[in-house]
């Protein structure tokens, strides 16, 4: 298979990176890499890393506990993680496999681009292979019909352009990009609005979270712009509710 350049072109997880730090504090690691590897067989290419890395900085009585990353079409990447002069028990190791996994769905995801462009051109193909035939037969058709067919040149125009028409597949696509842009949107103005509120009110990101749906329910405001309207000015939506939140811990 040969390399998708868009993959490396776009920006590497965010989230993979974080889930691999939660890994490396709950389990006591002393590092971690993630790594890309190369179809045509170069060097693997490091993606993400904090701390100790394997293989190169390995001493004796390291250890290193590595799982692979992989989609349909294999093993694309590894998950790597070091611990300084100690040996992995049971629990660790099922934690660091329990984030492997959560670590590859989202690997998979981040590649998943290079399966829908093969996927929306074959779709394009086939879409064009049909609108050739309709028209190919129509005007098939007409020349075998000879001087009985009447205006001919206006009915194949005609049949052309209803033919090459914008689909309803077309259409559901670009519905479905605006849509999936207006929650990324949304997504990452609702994070910047948790930060906000955690800094200043000394919150968990869960508090936080609820704190933006009550007040986007209370107000009858979609949630993005008391995202927005918290970010400009974090006071304006404070209330009892806040404290009644930290007195509960939710």
């Amino acid at each position: 298979m040969t390399e998708n350049p868009r993959v490396n072109d776009r920006p590497f997880p965010r989230s993979v990176q974080s889930l691999a730090r939660l890994a490396l504090q709950e389990s006591g690691a002393d590092g971690f890499a993630i790594y890309q590897l190369d179809p045509d067989g170069d060097q693997p290419m490091s993606k993400c890393r904090e701390g100790l890395e394997a293989p190169d900085n390995l001493q004796a009585g390291d250890c290193e506990v590595s799982f692979p990353l992989s989609i349909d079409d294999g093993v694309t990447g590894r998950l790597s993680f070091v611990f300084r002069d100690s040996a992995v028990n049971l629990s660790t190791q099922l934690l660091l496999e329990k984030v492997a996994r959560a670590i590859e769905s989202v690997w998979h995801a981040w590649r998943a681009p290079e399966k829908y462009a093969r996927i929306a051109l074959r779709i394009g193909e086939l879409e064009a292979e049909l609108a050739d035939e309709k028209i190919a037969d129509r005007a098939s058709g007409m020349l075998q019909e000879g001087a009985s067919s009447r205006a001919p040149i206006e009915a194949i125009a005609h049949h052309v352009e209803s033919v090459l028409r914008t689909s309803e597949l077309e259409n559901a696509l670009f519905q479905l990009e605006r849509d999936v842009a207006e929650q990324l949107a949304e997504r990452r103005l609702t994070s910047r609005a948790k930060a906000v509120l955690q800094s200043r009110y000394g919150i968990s990101e869960e508090q936080a979270h609820v704190h933006l749906r009550i007040v986007s329910r209370t107000n009858r405001m979609r949630l993005r712009d008391v995202a927005q309207a918290m970010i400009e000015n974090p006071v304006l939506y404070a209330s009892h509710r806040m404290s009644a939140l930290q007195s509960k811990g939710v």
